[in-house]
């Protein structure tokens, strides 16, 4: 489990695809000043949030962490777009008596989004995204919604549409800062709102 607080962020340098995809991440602070990954107390088996991607770590070099990534995960996310260099969000798993800064998130991505439009609103940024009719129905105004493993605050909604505004510090220490039209988003809708729809449909 994780918050959508983003702690670090990733590097992509290879993608394979042998069976299922491998890729490999080299990790970084945000400000980019260096780190030991020792110091993260990382495990082999761990859990790390993959720009709103659960996956499991299964091997480390130095600051470079390897994963495997299922066709299922690979049909589901914008995992297909990702290239050699692109940048991710990065956050380690919850540990018992983490503080929970953001809100539950569970990196089980449920679709994708694009981006319709990029507003600069003095140093915030206002982004709007278009989603699929069958997910929609989860996204409500002041309502949590993680996009790339970031957990936001949704403004507006209308119709196809949600928007969310992104402080100056959050554009510039994720990959957001990189965001232009028509960029495609893994989305993981709020616990809460999938529950509270299931009891409605089980009435």
């Amino acid at each position: 489990m994780f918050t959508g607080i983003i702690s670090h962020i990733g590097e992509i340098k290879s993608i394979a695809h042998p069976a299922d995809w491998e890729i490999s991440i080299e990790l970084k602070n945000n400000d980019t000043s260096s780190f030991s990954v020792k110091e993260q107390k990382l495990i082999i088996g761990a859990s790390i949030c993959c720009s709103g991607i659960c996956l499991t770590l299964k091997k480390i070099s130095n600051n470079i962490l390897f994963f495997d990534i299922s066709n299922e995960t690979a049909s589901k996310t914008n995992f297909l777009d990702w290239k050699i260099g692109s940048i991710l969000n990065i956050e380690k798993s919850l540990k018992v008596g983490d503080e929970i800064g953001g809100h539950f998130v569970y990196g089980h991505v449920d679709t994708t989004a694009s981006i319709k439009s990029i507003q600069q609103i003095e140093g915030s940024y206002k982004i709007s995204f278009f989603m699929d009719s069958d997910h929609f129905k989860f996204i409500a105004s002041k309502g949590s919604v993680t996009i790339d493993g970031v957990s936001l605050t949704v403004n507006e909604v209308d119709l196809n549409t949600f928007s969310v505004n992104i402080i100056p510090f959050t554009w510039s220490n994720t990959n957001f800062k990189n965001y232009v039209v028509n960029t495609n988003v893994n989305i993981e809708i709020d616990v809460l709102a999938r529950y509270l729809n299931r009891l409605n449909e089980v009435k």
